[in-house]
């Protein structure tokens, strides 16, 4: 934040500060009763997904302790992405078996779907399903099971059930894998270890409960009698609770489309002098111009050409006719159908499953991760779902803080991963150096692999993806480094924070939360409490009607919810 906004933060703390409750002049802007819903829905997840209270010990464990910005939104353990990947849970020493998926562009990913021309999916793959999110797919964001198949529980109508405004029932939009998804982690022993009941009665104490009625329109209930079907009160609102969680992995906090690849994609497809005018640059333009290249097709000027190589590499398949780079293959199951890499909203996945035959990880302490076949119970052991390879480096610095690759985190790093991908059926299977070479009981990690110049048999090798499309593709090292640098390419610059509520030295905010928490501010807030106008605003109450705006600016959330 510069200080122009710094200035202009506390210019307004002030003026809240220095006027009397009663003589509050309304200020309402003229929004729309389901924008304003939406933003407070979001602003309450957010709330939500960096609580740490949410746990059992408190304090021990949020969302963001497996879902970490800055990481690109999986671990940001460093010392623990080096070694079991598995992030602790609330409560020692119960532990999962699983590296934490990123939480970034989740969103995007489709209900769990039959895999069938016109589905999101890569169909060569030869699973039958493709969609829903965790690593297994069984998040399915389905109101009924497909396949046969062990599901996830599902986040449906149920939360509307009382609920007739227009504005609020638009939540539904939000239903769906990643709102399923979070149904799972709060409840769960190895993660953070909190009964439903005790998640509603958390936030019904926290100082951002007020968001809840902003956002739903009725007061948080965590009364355990029914209230929908098997539904207890606070059954339904922990769901609407985890509905607002997903609601935010909707936003723009969390999938800002912002990497490098992307502001140099919209940098020429503003030159069109209507599209994102935001990046448009006349002197660029005419740059772009004299190249007599097309607008935001690759090359991209604004990439180097060592990253414009690594583009190429990356979506040059071995089973067209020959182009002048070396097949990657890369966007046979990191792109969808028909895609070149040139859509501004292009995701790197093709939400299918696929099995490439990553190593055992001796560092997990529980049983092997089956991946699909937990989920899926017909099907053979060893795929998992495709992620994105947005923000798949982000946050990781050499010697300073260790990311970790792939569905159990074997890999340490992301040029390992691209040289596996290259070398897997190339290099020796460093068992057949035991003993000679390596000695007898030596943990086969990424360290010794690389040591030896060899790769691990696969985990699960019956599923495992042959060639041509991985594992000898024949590239050069100068050819692996180009890859490389594309992806990191794919890395948003925006991080989200966390929000300054929960910041206890941030006693101006949490000041002012208290005291229009006092005053029933959330009946208050403009337009959301029936008030339409400054002038309505005025004759409606002499107590404070402060547009949703102020409150979001005051927060500091203005960067991304009121884009």
């Amino acid at each position: 934040m510069d200080r122009t906004d710094r200035f202009r933060r506390r210019a307004l703390l002030a003026l809240i500060f220095s006027i009397p409750f009663t003589s509050l002049n309304a200020t309402a802007q003229e929004e729309s009763e389901q924008v304003l819903r939406d933003q407070a829905l979001k602003l309450l997840g957010k709330h939500v997904f960096f609580d740490s209270e949410l746990s059992n010990p408190k304090g021990n464990q949020a969302c963001a302790s497996c879902h970490e910005p800055f990481a690109g939104g999986t671990s940001g353990f460093s010392d623990v992405n080096e070694t079991s990947v598995v992030v602790p849970g609330a409560t020692a020493p119960n532990i999962g078996n699983r590296k934490p998926p990123t939480n970034t562009y989740a969103s995007f990913t489709p209900p769990w779907q039959p895999a069938v021309p016109g589905s999101p999916c890569n169909l060569f793959a030869g699973i039958p399903f493709c969609g829903g999110n965790f690593w297994d797919g069984r998040s399915q964001g389905n109101e009924f099971p497909l396949g046969n198949t062990a599901p996830a529980p599902h986040l449906g109508d149920e939360v509307f059930y009382d609920i007739e405004n227009a504005a609020i029932v638009a939540f539904g939009q939000y239903k769906g894998p990643t709102s399923d998804q979070a149904l799972n982690p709060m409840p769960n022993p190895a993660e953070q270890n909190i009964a439903r009941i005790d998640v509603c009665e958390r936030v019904k104490n926290s100082i951002y409960a007020p968001l809840y009625k902003l956002a739903w329109g009725v007061d948080l209930d965590c009364s355990a009698t029914l209230a929908y079907n098997d539904n207890t009160h606070y059954d339904i609102s922990f769901k609407r609770l985890m509905l607002s969680v997903g609601a935010y992995q909707h936003s723009e906090d969390i999938n800002a489309f912002s990497s490098k690849r992307d502001m140099a994609l919209r940098a020429e497809l503003a030159c069109d002098g209507s599209s994102y005018p935001e990046h448009y640059d006349a002197e660029f333009c005419a740059l772009l111009a004299e190249s007599n290249k097309d607008a935001g097709q690759f090359p991209l000027l604004l990439l180097t050409e060592e990253e414009n190589l690594g583009h190429d590499i990356f979506y040059q398949s071995p089973f067209g006719p020959p182009g002048p780079v070396a097949a990657g293959a890369c966007a046979l199951c990191h792109s969808g159908p028909g895609e070149d890499g040139s859509e501004p909203l292009q995701l790197y996945s093709d939400h299918s499953y696929h099995n490439i035959g990553v190593p055992h990880n001796p560092h997990i302490p529980n049983a092997p991760d089956p991946g699909l076949s937990n989920h899926l119970l017909d099907a053979l052991p060893g795929p998992v779902r495709t992620p994105t390879l947005r923000n798949t480096s982000k946050g990781a610095q050499p010697g300073v803080f260790t990311k970790a690759y792939t569905h159990n985190g074997w890999f340490k790093s992301l040029e390992t991963l691209v040289h596996f991908y290259n070398t897997r059926d190339v290099k020796v299977r460093c068992e057949a150096l035991i003993p000679e070479t390596i000695p007898e009981g030596t943990e086969l990690t990424e360290a010794v692999a690389l040591a030896n110049d060899c790769w691990p048999s696969p985990e699960f090798p019956d599923t495992a993806v042959g060639g041509p499309i991985l594992g000898n593709l024949g590239l050069t090292s100068d050819e692996e480094a180009a890859l490389v640098a594309y992806i990191h390419t794919l890395n948003d610059a925006h991080t989200a924070e966390a929000p300054v509520l929960l910041d206890e030295s941030n006693i101006r905010a949490r000041r002012i939360f208290t005291m229009f928490q006092m005053q029933k501010w959330d009946r208050e807030v403009c337009v959301i409490g029936g008030v339409t106008s400054s002038a309505q605003a005025a004759s409606h109450s002499q107590r404070p009607c402060l547009p949703l705006s102020e409150i979001i600016e005051l927060l500091e959330e203005d960067d991304w919810l009121m884009q």
